[in-house]
């Protein structure tokens, strides 16, 4: 099964890709994760992706798709993916569409409020020792990291000014593309402003009661 998560910033894609993938060993394919390893890695594509990123110009839509083509030729993508954060734009939908880059079973939206996504903008917290990110909009009262006991460490850009940039080059940019997966049927819209297990369980049931061909026989074959 190949998955797209879909959803504005903070809307918690990352996460539930991670427990999706968890749960049924596919590999999470994150464009920032591509990019990062390309360039460390001096890859034909890394290295002309960087020669733009070193003059502060957007890596073209052509090198970004040719990039996740390499990846996803890769056999551990053979029984399916979680593909996190791209296509972000019409236009890398277009090229992602006329390269013939993948098909998709199913884009996976998370519904969030913006009122949620903010409060989890603020209220998100980073062990400085471990990495672990916790919210303070789950309401578990953790003063120190519950995996190493360090401190928190709150990020300079998490505030609602800098979110709020964020959130709108998402709605004019990114959300139209929901759009050209809808008329395919293979969208499935799920709540997704709760805690990562409860937001988790929402997926979960929203794609069991879906009409998506194979989704059935994928769920229940669990972990295999």
């Amino acid at each position: 099964m190949k998955f797209l998560m879909f959803g504005a910033p903070m809307a918690g894609k990352g996460t539930l890709a991670g427990m999706l993938s968890e749960k049924y060993n596919l590999p999470t394919i994150s464009m920032g994760d591509i990019l990062r390893n390309s360039i460390a890695q001096g890859t034909d594509e890394g290295l002309l992706a960087k020669s733009y990123m070193d003059k502060g110009e957007m890596v073209p839509n052509e090198v970004v798709c040719a990039m996740i083509k390499t990846r996803l030729a890769k056999p551990d993508v053979a029984n399916g993916f979680i593909l996190d954060g791209f296509p972000r734009t019409p236009s890398q939908l277009e090229v992602f569409v006329r390269e013939n880059i993948t098909d998709i079973d199913v884009v996976v939206s998370l519904e969030v409020p913006y009122e949620s996504l903010v409060s989890r903008v603020v209220g998100r917290r980073t062990c400085k020792d471990c990495g672990y990110i916790y919210n303070t909009s789950w309401n578990l009262g953790y003063k120190v990291c519950p995996k190493c006991g360090g401190e928190w460490s709150i990020r300079s850009d998490d505030n609602e000014d800098t979110y709020k940039t964020r959130y709108n080059v998402y709605i004019s940019e990114t959300l139209p593309i929901l759009e050209y997966f809808e008329k395919q049927g293979k969208v499935v819209k799920t709540i997704g402003d709760k805690a990562p297990e409860q937001s988790y369980t929402n997926m979960m049931n929203a794609l069991k009661n879906s009409n998506i061909p194979g989704m059935k026989e994928f769920l229940e074959g669990g972990n295999k």
